[in-house]
Formats: C-alpha cells, sequence, structure tokens
C-alpha cells in the first residue's frame, strides 16, 4: 500500500492508543498537526510530525511497558514500530501522480461486504451476517471476522488483508457501540474505508452514545443516516432499504414471502434478551 493511503488507515488507530495513554500537550498537538500534514497533503508537516511523535515513543516506550495500569501494550508496541517504519519510508518518499491511472486487479472488482465491528457486539453482528447470508450473498463475499465461514484465513496477518480486501467494490457495514470506539483495530478498519472511498452504512446498537466526542471526530460522515437496532418501525424500514441496497450490489432477487420471514428472524435475533 502506498505510505500516504497506509498514514491515513492507521492515523485514528495511532491518536486513539496514545490519547488513551496521556493528555500531555506536546504529544498531542503532534498528533494534530500529522492529521493536518495528511489532510493538506504536506510532506514537511508530515514527515516532522511523525519525527516527534517516534521521539515521543523512544523516551516513553520503557515508562509504558513497566506501567501496570497500561492495558494496551501490545498496541503502543504496534504503534512504535509503524512509526519507525513510517518515518524511514518517508526519508525518500514523494506523493504519486494522481493523474496516473492504477493497474486493475481483476479480483478486486468482484463485490464484498465488510461487516466492521467489535467481538463484544457479537450479538447484533450474527444478526446481521443471518440477514445477508439469507439474501443469498455467499460466505466468500463476506468478511465477518467473528464467524467461521467469514473469518481472516490461517496465518494472514489481519491489518493486510483488510488492506488488501477494502477497496472500492467493497460495501461495508459499520456496526457501531460503544466499544467500537474504544477501539483502534476498529477506527483503523472504518478509516481505510474512508481512504478508499468505499460505500458504507452505518449500523447502530440501541445504547449507542451519539453525544460521544470520538464519534463525531471519526474520518467518516457521522451526518450520514443510519439504522439504529432498537426493533422499531423506524429500524424496520431502515433495514429493508439496507436489504434493497445490498440485492441491487448482488445482483440478487428474493421471494417476497421469504424475505418477510428473514426480517421477522431478524427482528427476533436483535431483541432485548
Amino acid at each position: 500500500m502506498d505510505l500516504y493511503k497506509h498514514l491515513q488507515v492507521e492515523y485514528n488507530g495511532i491518536r486513539d492508543v496514545i490519547t488513551k495513554y496521556t493528555s500531555e500537550g506536546n504529544i498531542v498537538n503532534f498528533l494534530d498537526g500529522l492529521k493536518k500534514g495528511i489532510e493538506e497533503k504536506d510532506l514537511e508537516i508530515i514527515k516532522y510530525t511523525v519525527g516527534e511523535i517516534f521521539n515521543w515513543y523512544q523516551k516513553n516506550i520503557s515508562k509504558i511497558n513497566t506501567n501496570k495500569y497500561v492495558f494496551s501494550k501490545e498496541e503502543h508496541a504496534r504503534n512504535f514500530k509503524l512509526i519507525d517504519e513510517f518515518q524511514k519510508e518517508l526519508e525518500n518518499y514523494h506523493f504519486q501522480d494522481e493523474q496516473s491511472e492504477p493497474n486493475i486487479d481483476i479480483k478486486n472488482t468482484i463485490p464484498k461486504i465488510f461487516l466492521s465491528h467489535k467481538s463484544d457486539d457479537i450479538k447484533y453482528g450474527n444478526a446481521i451476517e443471518k440477514l445477508i447470508c439469507g439474501l443469498g450473498v455467499r460466505n466468500d463475499q463476506l468478511i465477518y471476522t467473528s464467524h467461521p465461514l467469514h473469518k481472516i484465513p490461517l496465518d494472514t496477518d489481519i491489518y493486510e488483508y483488510l488492506r488488501n480486501n477494502i477497496d472500492r467494490n467493497m460495501f461495508m457495514i459499520i456496526l457501531w457501540s460503544n466499544t467500537y470506539l474504544e477501539s483502534p483495530a476498529c477506527l483503523n478498519e472504518m478509516g481505510a474505508a474512508w481512504v478508499v472511498q468505499s460505500d458504507y452504512t452505518n449500523i447502530y446498537t440501541p445504547d449507542f452514545d451519539f453525544g460521544n466526542p470520538k464519534y463525531h471526530e471519526c474520518s467518516v460522515d457521522t451526518r450520514k443516516m443510519g439504522a439504529v437496532l432498537n426493533g422499531t418501525a423506524n429500524c424496520k424500514a431502515s433495514i429493508i432499504e439496507l436489504k434493497n441496497k445490498i440485492l441491487k450490489i448482488f445482483d440478487l432477487t428474493i421471494e417476497e414471502q421469504y424475505w418477510t420471514y428473514l426480517l421477522d428472524q431478524f427482528l427476533d435475533d436483535i431483541a432485548e434478551d
């Protein structure tokens, strides 16, 4: 993946891991500066801020690793490694010519659905998976990592797999929850969809806090209407719209009687226990 796109994908996760550890002014300023550099494609700012974030990690990684109250040591280690790699690659980096035509990868012309979720929300994820497959979407056309038929292949790096599969022919369903916003991995998935301008639909768990500041800082358009899985008439209408969208993407049809059964099953599956 191009370095600039890789930075866009990883930024939200990097920021989330660091700001959970500290709100110290300098590092937050460097993170804000990196965001500005990425948005404005300012290579000088990107190089400077990545270098300063790397310096911060060099000074603080030992403290992080010995702090018994830090439960995300592996995520910090990944951050540190990523920032080091970014810094080295930036030394000789130049932005790609936006006018150049990319090579077309035939395997990436086949539509797929990626259900981005936090494993804590498996109840709702499984309900969505059952609905999607009931519409006729094949197992290999859905990426849903909490299900054995749609998981990431064995011995495959999850981040590499997602980077190779998320493209403009990927329809992404984002299952928002309060725990989703606390997961750097989930934020990276969402950022990847934004980078390649994938089409996406927002779906929310019933207890989702729309006032959470992290939600409004996300790269995707959070003003885009979505479906709250609370079983109301609005929820039902939104799921019908989602069904129509999926049928169109995959050129599928479904008998009305069977669809009514699927929808009833879905509403039962998301009902409060």
